[in-house]
């Protein structure tokens, strides 16, 4: 990690290994990570499904998170960002934002970002959070063999231990992760229970993604 990123306070090298061991030891190896069996769409509606208040969708592409949204009525007041100024968003830079959220989205945009961008982004949108309000991301799980590489807009790759100590760092609370598999069906859960012991002996998972949730300090 970049020197220029972390050279004071507790944003130091010791302030990040400290965090990534508290990871480490809350989460001692992938496989002790809660997995989630389930497609993004429905990984989403599942944790809206008790969220109420201003929510940022950023990289919001499609606006698809926006749909669920308003499947919940009223509860959820949605607003979009992302660059990409084909499609209709309220905002198209973070720049532009002045208004506070009470959760913020962040679903596959970070690792399309370098180190030192990606922290730089991550402490802007704890600025934009509310106290007690919540961040949900998720990036490839670079345990699996795969998941970082298939596309070549990928720049940084993010060990959810590292991820999580930056959230930390950043002054957030309660980090939660989890492992993501779209691959729902009996016969894969049991497939991926017969090759954990190569995967283990191997350090690699079955799991594509990484979701993480934390809080900002209130």
């Amino acid at each position: 990690m970049s020197d220029r990123i972390f050279k004071e306070g507790p944003g130091s090298w010791s302030g990040i290994k400290k965090k990534r061991e508290e990871m480490r030891k809350k989460y001692p190896s992938i496989f002790k990570i809660p997995i989630i069996y389930s497609t993004k769409r429905m990984l989403i509606k599942n944790t809206l499904r008790d969220f109420n208040g201003k929510l940022l969708d950023i990289g919001a592409g499609d606006r698809f998170v926006g749909e669920i949204c308003s499947d919940k009525g009223r509860t959820i007041e949605y607003k979009s960002m992302d660059a990409d100024r084909t499609r209709s968003h309220e905002y198209y830079a973070l720049e532009e934002i002045s208004e506070k959220f009470n959760g913020i989205m962040l679903l596959d945009v970070i690792e399309h970002l370098s180190l030192e961008e990606g922290f730089k982004f991550l402490k802007r949108i704890s600025e934009l959070l509310e106290p007690g309000g919540k961040i949900f991301l998720t990036v490839p799980n670079n345990f699996h063999p795969t998941a970082f590489f298939v596309d070549c807009t990928h720049i940084t790759s993010y060990r959810c231990h590292d991820l999580g100590a930056l959230l930390s760092l950043l002054g957030f609370e309660d980090v939660q992760i989890f492992r993501v598999s779209a691959k729902r069906k009996i016969k894969h859960r049991i497939f991926a229970v017969l090759l954990r012991p190569v995967m283990k002996w191997m350090d690699i998972d079955f799991a594509t993604g990484i979701f993480i949730t934390a809080r900002k300090d209130s």
